[in-house]
């Protein structure tokens, strides 16, 4: 009995490293797998990071980095640039503080209107993007800001049936039949003259009770 299991035991030491080598063979692929991915990772990173990171442009050869372009960039406006985003800063504060939202419904119901006149007028709103060197996203992050001012300043933003008349009496008649269109565009024409106004002085009134601190000083 006894020489027969010690005849079992070696067989069965033999069947575990047997089963110790078949896992560590089938494991060897995937080591090997993964390791070849990384390696993929890195170099197809190195590229687009040299390619398109670091470097802007060639020209006969001769590289643009980016941060070159940057610095141009900051040199030529930057100044305007970061005063923009300091302001947008203190208005989307002054909202939060003021429990002011705009919805981005809101804000694609304006676009729409925008695009509509600009159709309307045989051209398209790309197109006038474009000039101005704009895209949509920079034209949604702007009509955000308006809508926020405008919601900030409703209650100072007021035109009165006197102003109306006067704006109208200083301007020439109005054709016949068209008075009450005539008033209604004159009505939107003076709010949004109040509105730039106001507007400026409240942005102005922002930045003066701010702590700003300019870490780079732009010329």
């Amino acid at each position: 009995m006894e020489e027969t299991q010690r005849n079992e035991e070696p067989i069965k030491r033999n069947e575990e490293e047997f089963r110790v080598t078949a896992t560590k063979v089938q494991q060897k692929p995937l080591l090997i797998y993964g390791a070849v991915a990384v390696v993929i990772v890195l170099v197809v990173g190195a590229i687009l990071y040299t390619q398109g990171f670091v470097t802007a442009a060639k020209v006969n050869g001769e590289s643009i980095s980016r941060l070159s372009v940057v610095g141009e960039l900051e040199e030529q406006a930057g100044a305007a640039v970061l005063d923009s985003m300091i302001s947008d800063i203190l208005i989307e504060q002054a909202a939060t503080e003021a429990g002011v939202t705009v919805t981005g419904d809101e804000v694609a119901t304006e676009i729409a209107a925008i695009e509509s006149q600009v159709t309307a007028q045989g051209g398209t709103l790309e197109e006038i993007l474009v000039q101005q060197g704009l895209d949509r996203e920079s034209l949604t992050k702007q009509i955000r800001m308006q809508k926020l001012l405008e919601a900030l300043l409703s209650s100072d933003i007021v035109v009165t049936g006197e102003e109306i008349d006067a704006f109208l009496a200083e301007n020439g008649p109005v054709p016949e039949g068209q008075e009450e269109a005539a008033r209604a565009q004159v009505a939107e024409q003076l709010r949004s003259q109040k509105f730039s106004t106001a507007a400026q002085s409240y942005v102005t009134g922002l930045r003066t009770q701010a702590n700003i601190q300019y870490l780079v000083n732009y010329k």
